[in-house]
């Protein structure tokens, strides 16, 4: 009696040992449907940054390329990874939309290259289309990234800091139509509109004092300075632009050496005082004292201002002797 349980038990150990093992993303065999059911589901909003880009993922998100590489086309595959010597893709997860598809995102690593793909496919698990996220950035300076909200648009965003304090963010907006066709929808920016200077009063002053030079973060803003009368002070334009165009401020003068790196600006027809403080790369200025004359009612002369690089002398041409 004891032989016929111990021979049934053997019986069901053999069974549970030769049983489907469950699937894995390392797995070479998988199929796409199967690919994406262990993909884990996102929560909106999806973002795609730095932190992301830079995070460890462990071993256990690492795909197998043989098994990857049967899911989309030769020619996505050779487009997205050209070289694959050092290739590792991570599966962080996916979105679906319950009516077109799966949004497959995936983390790619190249020795210390990081980037990120997002992959469309159907309700029948047929890949359609694929966006690499790093071609579709905004070029520039400030914080970048991607992100994906519950309607399923897909927004590249850059957000900087101006001179003036102020948040400048620029936005394109995509999505993918039921085709996998990636089509823009529209652009949102948040910078600043307003007329560009119309000619600087100061610039044909003479520059030959250490921190004589124009400083500007862009078309708009800009803090001049020149050399005075006398080496005990300096002579100054200011043109700010804030708040999409809506304040606006100007002034010019004369400012006084109060130290080696600060100059102030008292205004003998109002209160209105302005510090300049510099050092070899910028110029940070600060309204002491009212200066609402010269300014709108909802903004300040406050800001730091990076140093332009003074243009080259023209080369003059010399006649060769005869």
């Amino acid at each position: 009696m004891h032989i016929k349980w111990l021979a049934l038990l053997f019986i069901v150990f053999i069974a549970g040992c030769t049983g489907d093992k469950p699937k894995t993303i390392t797995d070479e065999d998988l199929s796409t449907a199967e690919f994406i059911n262990l993909a884990t589901p996102l929560t909106f909003p999806v973002l795609i940054n730095d932190e992301l880009l830079n995070k460890k993922e462990s071993d256990s998100a690492l795909i197998n390329l043989k098994s990857f590489q049967t899911f989309i086309p030769d020619s996505v595959f050779q487009q997205l990874y050209p070289k694959t010597k050092l290739l590792k893709l991570y599966l962080i997860g996916k979105i679906t939309d319950e009516k077109d598809g799966h949004y497959v995102l995936i983390k790619s690593r190249q020795g210390k290259l990081n980037n990120a793909q997002l992959f469309y496919f159907n309700k029948k698990a047929v890949f359609l289309s694929t966006v690499d996220v790093n071609n579709y950035l905004p070029k520039g300076a400030g914080s970048k990234y991607c992100r994906i909200d519950n309607k399923f648009n897909i927004s590249f965003i850059q957000e900087r800091k101006t001179a003036t304090g102020e948040m400048w963010t620029n936005e394109s907006i995509y999505y993918i139509d039921e085709e996998g066709k990636f089509i823009m929808a529209m652009t949102n920016s948040t910078e600043d509109l307003s007329d560009e200077i119309m000619g600087n009063p100061i610039d044909t002053l003479p520059r030959k004092n250490k921190y004589s030079a124009d400083y500007s973060s862009d078309k708009k803003n800009l803090v001049s300075v020149r050399d005075a009368a006398t080496s005990k002070t300096i002579r100054f334009f200011v043109h700010f632009s804030k708040q999409n165009g809506e304040c606006v401020g100007e002034v010019k003068g004369d400012a006084e050496w109060v130290s080696k790196t600060k100059a102030v600006f008292r205004d003998s027809n109002s209160d209105c005082v302005i510090e300049f403080i510099f050092s070899n790369a910028a110029v940070t200025i600060k309204e002491q004292n009212g200066c609402g004359s010269y300014r709108g009612i909802t903004c300040f002369f406050e800001g730091t201002y990076p140093r332009k690089r003074e243009p080259a002398p023209a080369k003059q041409t010399t006649k060769k002797k005869r």
